[in-house]
């Protein structure tokens, strides 16, 4: 009992036992044998860099656990010695064929850099390793960056959302490294590079400002912002909760991904008596979760550019927005998205150009009216022309559509202009009854229609607008 050894491995096993590493991206995406393949490369580089000192051998008995329990240190180092060039061309099979290339690099740099600086072989086999595999500088210096803050080597600096970080933050085993907790005090002013991460929701009462910045949501943690302004450029937001009232957005270049418990029912920006707000040039992903949640009675603002995939709740409607009116998109893309109904928007007034030159593709609703059409964009009624320049793979459904027609004098008056339309029109009821000419000329063409009403369809199911 009185070996410092025995006290270090013990509290190191129960470390495992009560706190261990998030799961490693290939616990679930590869086989047992596979996980083997990838832990014995990843060994043997860093066994190249010197013997496995005692610092190391401890952080591989919380990787390894974060892996796959069955694997062992004693096992993999032995194979390790032993890899030859059968092994090593299988090893790198593996990783191209699976795109794991950077986030092996990352859990090679971690083990060697912790027990000091590479040697100069190891550098040679690192130079040759990247030519082979096609790797370039700047995906190299993302995986550089990104280990420093694992290491906490060096203070919170601009970080980049290039495609290669977005793909090293798909691993979760690192992160309780590099975000650094947020508090109140740390967002009273504005923050300018870093992984930071919000362990509990914060209550905010005056002005975000995030900048080149990433921000991690843990525990369904939320911050709940009032009376000021949100702005965010160049971030990128994992598992976003935010819940603001009387809150200006300003959002430039942001990334907003993660999944969620769908039975919680999430959205993750709700917003009430918003000012204004505008979200340009961004990307959101969020499973299970619904993006936006208007309550006021009219939000003015506009989504430009901004693509939208895999989002929605199926128990919530509106799988990327829920407003009332006043919201408008443009240049935007839907795909994939699912909610209750509206599986991409749910609205109860959609206004003139609230589509403009946007691609709405495969997304469906959970509730289907008569003959199984499902909505892609819902609303109770609408303005003519609130659809512009689209393409839209989806069923829309109005509860109401009024004297939006004006009658064949008025070409330029139909709901739907210059616009693919794949899917149909449902409509629960029609003031002008079913001759109502909902597609433009253009946009019969586009669609492949019959004429200007064929793609409209009466459906006695479709229900009235809800402010859920």
């Amino acid at each position: 009992m009185n070996n410092l050894n025995f006290w270090l491995e013990s509290f190191d096993k129960l470390r495992v036992e009560r706190n261990p590493f998030k799961a490693h991206i290939i616990a679930n995406s590869l086989n047992e044998h596979e996980q083997n393949q990838y832990a014995v490369l990843q060994a043997a580089f860093v066994s190249a860099n010197g013997a496995i000192n005692q610092d190391q051998e401890r952080l591989y008995g919380f990787w390894l656990a974060a892996i796959n329990n069955n694997l062992s240190l004693s096992n993999v180092i032995t194979q390790a010695q032993a890899v030859d060039l059968d092994a090593l061309r299988d090893g790198i099979n593996l990783l191209e064929e699976k795109g794991l290339i950077e986030h092996f690099l990352v859990d090679t740099f971690v083990f060697i850099r912790l027990a000091g600086s590479l040697t100069d072989n190891l550098k040679t086999i690192l130079g040759e390793w990247c030519q082979l595999l096609s790797l370039n500088e700047a995906q190299l210096n993302e995986v550089i960056a990104l280990t420093n803050h694992i290491l906490d080597v060096e203070g919170p600096k601009v970080v980049k959302l290039t495609p290669t970080m977005e793909l090293l933050l798909t691993n979760k085993i690192w992160q309780e490294f590099y975000g650094k907790p947020l508090t109140t005090e740390i967002l009273r002013n504005p923050i300018n590079g870093g992984f930071w991460s919000v362990e509990n929701t914060l209550s905010i009462e005056h002005d975000i400002n995030l900048t080149n910045t990433i921000l991690i949501f843990k525990n369904t943690a939320a911050i709940n912002q009032t009376n000021s302004k949100l702005t965010l450029n160049n971030v990128m937001l994992i598992n976003p909760v935010f819940d603001l009232y009387n809150v200006a957005m300003s959002f430039e270049q942001v990334v907003a991904v993660g999944e969620f418990d769908k039975e919680q029912k999430i959205t993750s920006f709700t917003s009430n008596s918003t000012p204004e707000f505008s979200v340009r040039n961004s990307k959101f992903e969020l499973k299970n979760a619904r993006c936006f949640k208007f309550k006021d009675e009219e939000s003015e603002g506009l989504f430009e550019t901004t693509i939208f995939k895999n989002c929605g709740n199926e128990y919530l409607n509106g799988g990327v927005a829920n407003y009332k009116q006043g919201i408008k998109f443009n240049g935007c893309e839907f795909l994939d998205c699912t909610a209750n109904v509206g599986g991409a928007v749910y609205s109860y007034y959609f206004i003139k150009d609230s589509f403009v030159g946007c691609t709405i593709v495969n997304c469906i609703s959970n509730v289907l009216w008569s003959n199984d059409y499902s909505c892609g964009l819902y609303t109770q009624k609408c303005d003519y022309k609130f659809i512009v320049n689209c393409i839209i793979d989806s069923d829309i459904s109005i509860y109401y559509i009024g004297d939006c027609d004006g009658g064949d004098g008025y070409p330029d008056n139909r709901l739907i202009m210059h616009s693919k339309i794949v899917g149909y029109l449902t409509y629960h009821d029609c003031k002008n009854g079913d001759w109502l000419a909902t597609l433009d000329d253009i946009s019969v063409e586009l669609s492949g229609a019959d004429d200007r009403s064929s793609k409209n369809y009466q459906s006695d199911d479709i229900a009235d607008w809800s402010n859920d």
